[in-house]
């Protein structure tokens, strides 16, 4: 920390004294909340945005910089408004004033919360900002019950930091263990390469901000921008929505804080197709994994997302309890978003680690999601669902013919979703939910193999998917030009014949 008695008396810097209501023993106790990581830094993300320029995007840069002792620091910068004094003196305080009407400084804790997990509570921080055109204002911590607040020319940016634009309004600076920062991962990956960090990050504040960073539908803005950099390499935010298809989508109308809103639930099937490009064409690793841990709907309240893999929380036991997460749930994902709400409306705990169930507005909203309750094996359910409409749809067309679903082929028992004989035609027939995958299409080659191996000839070997990329066609008439095998008599089949084929085509709504 800055100590007055080490200022030269022709430094013509200006100190300044702050008073902290709270002992230091309170920010190590604060320092022990379980915060993780990501939530700490999301706190500080947080301010920055709502620190923007009304009419302007915001902008926050965070900066990964090597350390020593298994340490790093991590730099947030943003050009915002910036503080003056009065503005430091209150956002130092455990439980200050919000200083602006954005939901994003929601109880006066965020700043405090974030210094005090990021750094251990022993560590050392700082903070610097220009409020206009007045003087910078530095502080150092660790907090005491007493902070000096010393005024500058100009920024200073120390352990080689360097900003993507000049002039910012606010740079904050932590030192961080190592062993806390890899709580960026998950809790078997404990990379300390910077490099990797940085990936998790952007990841995480994709998920977070995706309402800040996706476009506008009607001006084509966004809201921030976020850089992430490590390495000297900076990496732009990408946002990260739910990777979900099959998708349903109801509109319930709430009353909360006394006014009406819509809000909107969105809900269905998790593309892994969609979750392994998410990540700026990367796969998530945090999110969205198929599993117990990650299975269940996000919370986006405006345009922050406040919670993610809700469960238990929304559809409890028949009896009230506590509901249970099961494997069969792993590909159930989806999304609740409610409008921008006052603040003190639909609120969140004082680290912004969940929601707060003793609130009422969301007990209030999870009665009215009771209706709508997961049901497991969402996947396997919707592409039963789909198989069923299509089995239905020709065994009307092919009142002559055979229609039969699920028949086995191979040794093993491998099964073929749906099979039409009709009129001197073969048909196989694969049925997804969603994307059409390399992996779909060698099933039906598995098929038609499978086929020739019991003397039968197919004639059309056909994927029916809800979309497909263009990679996709071009590969089934790759693999139509391929050597298909020999009857066992060794008479030789006819060429192969794969088809990709969209539901939209067949009038099919899955």
């Amino acid at each position: 920390m800055t100590n007055p008695n080490n200022i030269s008396s022709i430094d013509r810097n200006k100190i300044h004294t702050i008073a902290i209501n709270v002992t230091p023993n309170a920010f190590l106790g604060l320092a022990k909340q379980n915060m993780t990581c990501p939530q700490a830094v999301k706190e500080l993300v947080d301010n920055g945005i709502a620190a923007g320029n009304p009419g302007e995007k915001a902008m926050i840069q965070l900066i990964l910089l090597p350390d020593s002792d298994g340490h790093m620091r991590i730099a947030v910068a943003d050009w915002g408004k910036g503080m003056d004094l009065g503005n430091m003196t209150n956002a130092l305080q455990l439980g200050s004033l919000p200083t602006s009407d954005c939901r994003l400084n929601e109880h006066g804790f965020g700043l405090n919360n974030a210094l005090a997990s990021l750094t251990g509570g022993t560590c050392e921080w700082s903070i610097q900002s220009r409020k206009g055109s007045g003087p910078v204002l530095k502080v150092e911590g660790p907090f005491n019950t007493s902070m000096s607040v010393v005024e500058q020319d100009d920024f200073d940016l120390p352990y080689g930091l360097t900003l993507t634009r000049p002039n910012p309004s606010t740079v904050i600076i932590v030192r961080v263990s190592m062993s806390y920062a890899q709580t960026l991962q998950r809790r078997d990956s404990h990379c300390s390469n910077l490099s990797t960090l940085q990936s998790w990050l952007l990841e995480h504040l994709g998920v977070a901000y995706r309402g800040y960073l996706e476009q506008d539908a009607v001006t084509g803005d966004v809201g921030a921008k976020i850089i992430v950099t490590a390495g000297g390499e900076d990496k732009l935010v990408r946002p990260i929505h739910v990777p979900m298809e099959n998708t349903q989508t109801v509109i319930l109308t709430v009353c909360l804080g006394g006014v009406v809103v819509p809000v909107v639930y969105t809900w269905g099937v998790l593309s892994k197709c969609m979750r392994d490009t998410a990540l700026d064409g990367h796969p998530t690793r945090y999110y969205y994994q198929g599993n117990v841990a990650t299975q269940g709907v996000d919370i986006r309240l405006g345009k922050r997302v406040i919670a993610n893999s809700m469960l238990c929380e929304i559809w409890p036991k028949n009896d009230g309890g506590p509901g249970q997460r099961h494997p069969g749930l792993n590909d159930f994902v989806g999304e609740i978003r409610i409008p921008e709400l006052p603040r003190g409306v639909l609120s969140t705990l004082n680290n912004k680690t969940g929601i707060n169930l003793a609130d009422e507005g969301w007990q209030i909203v999870f009665n009215e999601l009771a209706g709508y309750p997961p049901e497991k094996a969402e996947y396997k359910t919707a592409e039963r669902k789909l198989t069923e409409a299509w089995y239905n749809t020709l065994k009307v067309s092919s009142p002559s013919g055979s229609v039969s679903a699920e028949q086995t082929v191979w040794p093993t028992g491998t099964r073929i979703d749906i099979v039409r004989e009709d009129r001197g035609s073969l048909e196989l027939y694969e049925m997804k939910v969603g994307k059409a995958e390399p992996l779909h299409l060698y099933q039906l080659k598995m098929y038609w193999d499978g086929m020739i191996l019991a003397g039968k000839q197919p004639t059309e070997a056909i994927l029916l998917a809800k979309e497909s990329r263009s990679t996709m066609y071009q590969m089934a008439a790759l693999m139509n030009e391929m050597n298909p095998p020999d009857f066992l008599n060794g008479t030789p089949s006819a060429p192969y014949n794969f088809k990709i084929v969209l539901h939209k085509e067949k009038n099919l709504s899955a």
